[in-house]
């Protein structure tokens, strides 16, 4: 590549291809020049509590709706700060969207504490739970999040959302077919991929049974992972874990607030119903994303950027309807 400090001089640069040892994803790493920002955008005008915001508290009880009896009696599920209710945006068969804290609008990375995640968290999992009893067929379960316009978040107030079905994400669904294929050939798969990582170059720490690492092979930047021991689904998380998993992804977070980054996803991935057969392990995974300067909306949600699967506000046929006069 031409080398902007030798005036163009041709120079060889440093490549790195690595490929993923269980799905076989790909991955570059560049020498050089860095994506990451030199420094933060004000976001002031961006976290500015607006006219009418569903997850404020003052529009909480009115503008979100309780769950049927059915499933809880709860009605909306509470956990010291954070409440859980439904979605009003049909992602999946059961859907739930949680809020950190309704009584405040914004949190910046470094305010997203240990207690505040691991509480949203742990009411997340007490909704997975009730809808798993209540709909057996729903084995496939994720609770994610996008934060701020960048990661695709439509609503500036953090919040994290679920989703429990028969179908799956498409990167999920890989996880654990890939983890039965290399079970069969090596055995489990996440416990040696945890072995092998303690103490090592990508090694983070470790919160609980929660093990925290980064991928040889990431699928985006900044990505850490927490691998959760002896937990092949969401349902089998308990509140010590969801803390455990607050702590951890507390910690990342900050870090990324440090790095000047502003914006995240994350998805905690349960294994669905051949789980334990295949030897798959709950993994939590974080990416960054851009920061929010100049303040858009990305098209690329949790469920493009973690688990590529994506989603589509119009149909085909509806498209075609619209293109076809025009030929």
């Amino acid at each position: 590549m031409p080398d902007l400090a030798a005036g163009g001089a041709w120079t060889r640069v440093r490549l790195r291809w690595r490929k993923d040892p269980l799905t076989g994803a790909s991955a570059r790493i560049l020498t050089g020049e860095k994506l990451q920002p030199p420094g933060r955008p004000d976001l002031t005008a961006l976290a500015a509590p607006p006219a009418f915001c569903p997850f404020d508290s003052d529009r909480l009880e009115t503008a979100t709706f309780p769950f049927p009896a059915e499933l809880t009696a709860e009605g909306r599920i509470r956990q010291g700060r954070a409440v859980v209710v439904p979605n009003i945006m049909a992602y999946a068969t059961h859907s739930a969207v949680g809020i950190y804290d309704p009584a405040r609008h914004f949190l910046d990375l470094d305010e997203l504490t240990p207690a505040l995640v691991g509480d949203a968290l742990t009411a997340m999992i007490r909704h997975a739970q009730a809808v798993r009893r209540l709909d057996p067929a729903a084995l496939w379960s994720s609770v994610n999040a996008n934060y701020l316009p960048p990661s695709g978040a439509s609503l500036v107030h953090p919040h994290l959302q679920s989703a429990h079905d028969d179908c799956g994400l498409a990167g999920q669904r890989v996880l654990v077919e890939r983890a039965g294929s290399w079970r069969e050939r090596h055995g489990p798969y996440w416990p040696a991929l945890v072995d092998q990582e303690a103490g090592g170059p990508r090694w983070v720490g470790r919160t609980g049974r929660v093990s925290w690492l980064t991928p040889f092979a990431p699928g985006g930047f900044h990505e850490v992972w927490g691998v959760v021991d002896e937990a092949a689904d969401v349902t089998d998380l308990t509140e010590a874990d969801c803390q455990a998993l607050g702590q951890g992804l507390s910690q990342v977070l900050a870090a990324y607030r440090d790095w000047n980054l502003a914006s995240f996803n994350f998805g905690l991935i349960g294994g669905g119903p051949q789980a334990r057969e295949h030897g798959h392990q709950v993994v939590l995974k974080v990416v960054s994303r851009s920061n929010p300067e100049p303040m858009y909306r990305s098209d690329a949600t949790y469920f493009e950027r973690l688990y590529g699967e994506a989603m589509i506000d119009l149909s085909p046929e509806e498209i075609a309807d619209g293109a076809r006069p025009r030929f």
